[in-house]
């Protein structure tokens, strides 16, 4: 364990370093923060923390900056976050407080705003909705033998899929079918019904009511399938670009990075959360070194009972996290607030 001395030393250097992304030396520490001790003492502090691999030398500098174990040192034992206020949330749910018919919607301004608020890029994943019901479902015809399917669901969301039906199908030969999901299925648990067609009861059941083709089963199988899909949110997407000190992306690597964020399943690996606080995880903490230069904060948010929802900020490791946590707990907060509506 540091000294009190050690610890404040270290802890003015990555202040002072994501301020200004210059290294710091032992004078320029000693004049900003009028230190009772002299520069050749905070000397010799700088180097038994680089000896402990918390600050590191760049190259001809004599200054000092924080290594990754360094900013793992200052998360876990100096940082002190101001807790969001109740102003804090009730001013961002306000800047979030537009008309959204969808759940989405939502989610995307609130990515959008949170990615202007800080300059990084910030990622939302809803809940996967276990609770999520059928709304309403209809056909409408297009040219030809174009239709169009769509699917409305519990949280305002409408998913829409365009087939083609078989040369000897009609739309208005669907019309039983089409009353009769409205009729035996709107208020039912997409997954519910998802797993009636897996295990054939639904086709089944289907059949003794109407004549149901193949074609119909699949139509409405696939829109239904995609009402449960997915969606990553993102605000400020190009700023993943911008890395930290002397690492930079080039092309393929760059790609790489967003393609890694638009996959839900990656963006639940790495933004991973814990109940009630903003969690930190940094480059060598991270599953791919694709992310060695990266932090990512993320914490939790829940609809209408269901967790799983995730708020992260993704940015270079140099950042002043006190701010950002407290931002980042704050939208979590505000989000939890405005999702009430949804329930």
């Amino acid at each position: 364990m540091l000294t009190d001395r050690q610890q404040m030393i270290l802890a003015a250097i990555i202040y002072q370093y994501t301020q200004t992304a210059r290294a710091v030396g032992s004078k320029t520490l000693h004049d900003q923060l009028n230190l009772a001790f002299s520069p050749a003492t905070i000397r010799n502090e700088m180097m038994f923390l680089e000896e402990e691999n918390l600050l590191k030398k760049l190259h001809t500098s004599a200054g000092r900056i924080p290594s990754k174990a360094g900013y793992r040192y200052y998360l876990d034992h100096l940082m002190v976050a101001d807790q969001a206020s109740a102003a804090d949330v009730a001013w961002i749910s306000n800047q979030i407080r537009g008309n959204f018919h969808e759940l989405d919607d939502l989610l995307e301004q609130t990515a959008k705003h949170l990615a202007d608020v800080t300059g990084l890029t910030a990622v939302v994943l809803k809940p996967k909705l276990v609770n999520l019901k059928i709304s309403s479902f209809q056909l409408i015809q297009l040219e030809g033998q174009q239709v169009l399917a769509v699917l409305a669901t519990s949280d305002g969301k409408v998913s829409s899929q365009t087939f083609r039906l078989p040369k000897d199908m009609s739309v208005s030969s669907l019309t039983d079918m089409v009353a009769y999901i409205n009729a035996q299925m709107v208020g039912r648990p997409v997954q519910e019904v998802l797993s009636l067609m897996n295990s054939e009861e639904l086709p089944v059941t289907l059949s003794r009511n109407i004549e149901s083709p193949a074609a119909f089963l699949q139509l409405f199988g696939d829109v239904l399938a995609r009402s449960v899909e997915e969606q990553v949110h993102i605000g400020g997407r190009l700023n993943l670009l911008e890395v930290a000190d002397d690492a930079y992306l080039n092309l393929k690597e760059g790609r790489s990075v967003l393609e890694l964020f638009a996959s839900p399943d990656a963006v639940r690996n790495l933004a991973q959360t814990q109940a009630g606080r903003v969690t930190i995880r940094l480059g060598q903490e991270l599953p791919t070194p694709l992310l060695q230069d990266y932090a990512i904060l993320a914490a939790p948010f829940t609809l209408a009972g269901d967790p799983g929802g995730i708020i992260a900020l993704v940015g270079p490791i140099r950042l002043p996290y006190a701010k950002v946590t407290k931002l980042l707990a704050t939208f979590a907060k505000a989000l939890d607030n405005k999702l009430l509506e949804y329930v």
